[in-house]
């Protein structure tokens, strides 16, 4: 019986990604590329209209692939998804029931919509180009906006939209340049969501190394474009768990060790310097330090929001806070737990953390999909900490719901041989057989 590796070696080689799949990826990069946003009583945008008309089709995909099962990151992204528009109702009742459930859709249908559409190894490289392409179009538009400091795609969008969102946060100069946001709500975010592309064309195309090496240089770039510090720490992460990994690649249990050595090294940093790594990055890393000293005013009076309000938060309202104090968080996981309280933040760090290791200790996976694991895993890790660091909204939120679920093919697969089913006697398959002499079994 062939194993569950051979056959994905087999889909792999035929280079069987289907064409449904194709175009439900390379719709929602359209979709996402497009700003802007129209009124229907909620605020709609081109990849939240995107994800409801594929929920339908996302869910009848899942139940018709027997290959996918519930698994516990699916639960815990359905509460944390659905916790957060409870949260809404709690605090704002049924004025706010249609942000409710548009937001529940936009988010849990994003995640499903990776989960459904991406099921092996190269279906997540097909993502990938995708993802690239995305990038390699994005480029100009960003150069245009950093060179002529005019919002170029926004501009041009407008025509077809009420609201193309032109005068929305992100639009700082910075070293004589306005950090570029194409089609994102922030620049930081479209730092971000660059920088999710580099541990994965590491490792997608590690067999060229020409690829591997102007791929990687392109995402970086375009990366550093975007002007951010949390976007600069994040590719800086990237590379040094990349450099770890290879140097390390000889021991097994390398990333056991790894987190040990980060957590001894955050002690010592706090009783040498007398700060947490926040406060330093916060106060003398930072490209905008007045930016950094307003980030650890929003942990501050953040918190205190968290311990008045710990179960359903705030909601939308406004938080309290000095009235110099922006109302904006950058901090993703703080923010969550002020507006939806703190299960809803727990629902989502476990999703992190359980979708991390299962990746982790999945089976009979090909070197490929080792690879695959690999490079999907380390921007993942990246982005967990760098969360800490800035907000997380928009379609950059629904990217990385995707991205999760993209990426739960690697422990949800087809086991190496399917239970047995139990039956008392042999089953209608079984061969004839009749006793000879001695006892012995002949078979027919």
């Amino acid at each position: 019986m062939a194993t569950r590796a051979d056959a994905t070696e087999t889909s792999r080689s035929a280079g069987a990604v289907d064409r449904t799949t194709k175009w439900a990826v390379a719709l929602f990069f359209v979709a996402l590329f497009v700003p802007g946003s129209f009124e229907i009583g909620v605020r709609m945008t081109p990849y939240r209209l995107y994800l409801i008309v594929m929920a339908v089709p996302a869910i009848l995909r899942c139940r018709a692939d027997p290959t996918l099962r519930l698994t516990a990151v699916d639960a815990l992204m359905f509460l944390a998804c659905a916790w957060r528009s409870l949260a809404v109702l709690v605090n704002h009742g049924a004025s706010e029931i249609a942000y409710a459930g548009s937001t529940f859709l936009e988010l849990f249908f994003g995640y499903l919509l990776g989960r459904a559409y991406i099921r092996s190894a190269e279906d997540y490289k097909y993502l990938f180009k995708c993802f690239l392409v995305f990038l390699a179009v994005s480029l100009p538009f960003a150069i245009l906006e950093a060179v002529l400091r005019r919002r170029v795609l926004r501009d041009l969008f407008s025509i077809f939209f009420l609201h193309s969102e032109r005068s929305m946060t992100g639009g700082q100069i910075r070293f004589g340049l306005l950090r570029p946001l194409v089609s994102f709500e922030h620049a930081m975010l479209f730092g971000t969501f660059c920088a999710m592309g580099l541990g994965n064309v590491l490792y997608i195309y590690r067999d060229s190394l020409r690829k591997r090496v102007v791929l990687s240089a392109f995402v970086t770039m375009i990366t550093i474009l975007a002007i951010s510090t949390s976007s600069l720490i994040n590719i800086t992460m990237q590379y040094a768990m990349i450099f770890y990994n290879y140097v390390f690649n000889f021991i097994r249990t390398r990333w056991i060790w790894a987190i040990a050595g980060a957590l001894c090294f955050l002690l010592f940093f706090r009783s040498i310097f007398g700060m947490n790594i926040i406060e330093f990055v916060a106060l003398e890393v930072a490209l905008n330090p007045s930016a950094g000293s307003t980030r650890l005013g929003q942990i501050e009076y953040g918190l205190k929001e968290v311990y008045r309000h710990p179960v359903f938060g705030i909601g939308l309202a406004e938080w309290v806070r000095p009235f110099w104090q922006s109302s904006v968080f950058d901090n993703f996981w703080l923010a969550t737990m002020v507006r939806y309280g703190v299960p809803c933040a727990a629902f989502l760090v476990l999703v992190f953390v359980v979708h991390a290791l299962r990746a982790m200790n999945a089976p009979h996976l090909t070197d490929f999909e080792r690879q695959i694991r690999t490079g999907h895993l380390i921007p993942l890790v990246a982005l967990f900490f760098t969360l800490g660091m800035h907000g997380l909204w928009g379609g950059m939120l629904v990217f990385v719901m995707l991205y999760i679920g993209a990426g739960a093919w690697i422990y949800d697969t087809p086991r190496t041989a399917p239970p047995r089913p139990w039956r008392r006697g042999p089953g209608p398959d079984a061969p004839r057989r009749a006793s000879g002499p001695e006892g012995r079994v002949i078979r027919r």
